[in-house]
C-alpha cells in the first residue's frame, strides 16, 4: 500500500517500489492542488522516499513533470501521475564508483524528440571528484566524462525561450553551464550534446564539445550564469576590463561568451571574451550497451540499487542484479582552462553572494534581462543583466531561494497559435521563499508591488521550473507548437515554481492575473 513521504524514514532504507500502482491518491482540485511524494510496493520493504528534513537536491523539468532527487551518493527520478495526483519514482540510481564519491550537483534535462514531438528525459548529475555523468530516466549511466578534477558546484541549462515570446523562429545556441571548484567553468555545446544523446543506443559512439574558461578576477565563485553569445545589432559601448562603475551595456558587442558569476572578492563580476577559438572535444565514452539487455526493470532491483545494508542484500538474492555498462578509461590529460577577462565587477567586502537566479526571456528583448541574487547577509538583490545595475533590494531575508512565475495576461489567448503577430503578453514574478523565517513572498516585475506574502512553515524546497527541453532550437517553429497544444513533451511551459514541504507535499505556485473589462 502506497504512502506518503515520512520524514523519519532515512534514505538509506530500501525503496519498495513495484511496476504495477493500483493505489489512489486524494489531491485537491483548482490553483492549491497538492500532489504527493509516493513509493509503492505490496511487501513488507515499503519505505518513503527519504526524509525531507535532510539536505537533499532537486532538479525539476520545465512543467514540473519530472523531477530528480539527490542525497550523498544517490539519486531518484520522479514522474507526476496527473490522474492519481501523486509523483512515482521511475529510475535511481548512483554513479559513485569510488570511496567517498558523492552526488554534488544534479539537472533534470528533458530532451525534445522532432519525431514523436516528445520529450525524453535525462539526469545529468555531477560529483565531489569532479565527473560528469548523464543517466537515462531510468537510471542507467549512459556517458561519463572528467573534464576537470575539482568537484561540481552546478550545473544550468541555457535554451531558447518558447516560441509565443518570438515571431520569427531563430536558430539560437544552446549549453549546459557546468561550475567546478577553482573557478572554472565548461560551457558544453547543448546542440552537440543532443546530437549524443540521441544516438546513445550503444551501436554508435559520439562525443560533444565544449569550451573551458577560468574565472581569474573573483577570489571565490559559488555560481553561475551563462548569457550566450551578444544578440545581433546590440547598440552599447564597451567598458576598459576590470572597471567598476557602471554602464548602459558592459559586455563587448561581438562577445561569443558571456558570463555573470557570484561569490566574494568581488561579489559579481562580468566575464566575456572575443575569442572564437576552436572548441575542445569530449572523450568518446559512451556506454556500450544496448537498453534490451537490461534482463529486469529497475524496479525489480530497486533494494539491492539503492541501499547497502544487510538486510537487503539478503531480500534481494534472488533479484538479478542490474546491467551495469561498461565505461571507457578516464582520460590521461585534462585541457586546462582559458582565463577570460572581466568587463565589469562590484563588491563589498562583507558579503558573500551564494546563488544567482536568471529570470526567464522576456517577450520584449526575447532573453533574459533579469537576475536575482542571494547572499549571507540576509538580501535578495534584483539586477538588470544587461546593464549590471541594482533594481532592488530586499532585506532580513536570511537563507533565501529564489524562483520566478509567469501568468499570460490575454485573456482566451492560445499560446501556441501559428497565426500570432505580436509576442505574447507575459506577466513576470519574483518568489522569494525564506526557510528560516518560513515566509513566501511574490512580487510584481520589475517595479510591481508585493502581490502576496504566505506563511508556509520551515521546512520547504522552492523548486524552479521553466526551461525549454534541450534541442528546441534545432527543432522548427511549427513542431513545437504542435507539441504544446497537444500538451506533449513541456514545450512552452510559462515558469513556474513548486514546493516540496516536509512530509513529502508538492505545491504548484500559481499567479492569476485579472484582466481589466
Amino acid at each position: 500500500m502506497a504512502k506518503t513521504i515520512k520524514a523519519a524514514d532515512p534514505w538509506d532504507k530500501e525503496w519498495g517500489w513495484s511496476v504495477d500502482d493500483d493505489t489512489k491518491a486524494t489531491a485537491t482540485s483548482g490553483s492549491n492542488a497538492t500532489n504527493h511524494l509516493h513509493s509503492s510496493n505490496s511487501s513488507d520493504f515499503t519505505h518513503a522516499l527519504g526524509p525531507f528534513t535532510e539536505t537533499y537536491m532537486v532538479s525539476a523539468s520545465a512543467g514540473g513533470r519530472h523531477m530528480a532527487l539527490a542525497h550523498k551518493s544517490k539519486f531518484v527520478v520522479v514522474e507526476l501521475n496527473e490522474k492519481e495526483g501523486e509523483y512515482c519514482a521511475i529510475g535511481q540510481g548512483s554513479g559513485c564508483e569510488t570511496e567517498g564519491e558523492t552526488i554534488t550537483a544534479i539537472l533534470c534535462l528533458p530532451l525534445f524528440v522532432p519525431s514523436i514531438r516528445k520529450s525524453q528525459i535525462f539526469i545529468m548529475a555531477g560529483y565531489s571528484t569532479g565527473w560528469i555523468r548523464v543517466f537515462s530516466e531510468t537510471g542507467t549511466m549512459l556517458t561519463a566524462q572528467l573534464l576537470e578534477n575539482a568537484q561540481v558546484l552546478s550545473i544550468k541549462t541555457r535554451t531558447p525561450p518558447p516560441v509565443y515570446k518570438t515571431v520569427a523562429h531563430t536558430c539560437e545556441d544552446e549549453e549546459i553551464t557546468i561550475l567546478f571548484e577553482g573557478n572554472r567553468v565548461v560551457s558544453i555545446d547543448g546542440q552537440s550534446l543532443w546530437m549524443v544523446l540521441r544516438v546513445c543506443d550503444g551501436q554508435r559512439e559520439s562525443a560533444f564539445t565544449y569550451k573551458k574558461y577560468e574565472f581569474q578576477r573573483q577570489e571565490e565563485v559559488q555560481d553561475v550564469v551563462s548569457l550566450g553569445p551578444s544578440p545581433p545589432r546590440q547598440s552599447s559601448q564597451n567598458i576598459s576590463t576590470f572597471s567598476s562603475t557602471m554602464s548602459t551595456n558592459p559586455f563587448p558587442t561581438t562577445a561569443t561568451s558571456r558570463y555573470i558569476a557570484v561569490g566574494n572578492g568581488p561579489m559579481i563580476s562580468y566575464y566575456a571574451t572575443t575569442e572564437s577559438s576552436r572548441p575542445l572535444m569530449s572523450a568518446v565514452s559512451m556506454a556500450s550497451y544496448v537498453v534490451s539487455r537490461v534482463a529486469t526493470p529497475v524496479f525489480s532491483f530497486a533494494k539491492s540499487w539503492w541501499s547497502g545494508n544487510a538486510s537487503s542484500n539478503l531480500a534481494s538474492q534472488n533479484t538479478p542484479a542490474p546491467y551495469v555498462p561498461y565505461m571507457h578509461a578516464p582520460p590521461s590529460h585534462i585541457e586546462p582552462a582559458t582565463p577570460i577577462p572581466s568587463v565589469l565587477s562590484l563588491d563589498d567586502v562583507e558579503r558573500r553572494i551564494t546563488s544567482i537566479s536568471m529570470a526567464p526571456p522576456s517577450t520584449s528583448a526575447q532573453r533574459s534581462t533579469l537576475a536575482a541574487t542571494c547572499d549571507l547577509l540576509g538580501r535578495v538583490i534584483l539586477w538588470d543583466v544587461q546593464s549590471g545595475e541594482m533594481i532592488r533590494m530586499w532585506k532580513g531575508i536570511r537563507g533565501a531561494v529564489c524562483g520566478w512565475v509567469e501568468a499570460a495576461e490575454d485573456e482566451g489567448d492560445e499560446l501556441a497559435s501559428s497565426n500570432r503577430k505580436m509576442p505574447a503578453r507575459i506577466s513576470l514574478f519574483l518568489v522569494i521563499y525564506s526557510e528560516r523565517r518560513g515566509l513566501l513572498m511574490v512580487f510584481h516585475m520589475r517595479y510591481g508591488a508585493r502581490v502576496g506574502m504566505y506563511r508556509v512553515g520551515q521546512g520547504w524546497r522552492l523548486v524552479p521550473c521553466g526551461h525549454e527541453p534541450l534541442g528546441s532550437s534545432m527543432v522548427n517553429a511549427d513542431r513545437r507548437r504542435m507539441a504544446m497544444d497537444q500538451g506533449e513533451g513541456e514545450c512552452g511551459c510559462l515558469s513556474k515554481c513548486l514546493l516540496i514541504g516536509p512530509n513529502g507535499e508538492v505545491r504548484n505556485i500559481q499567479v492569476i492575473t485579472q484582466t481589466k473589462k
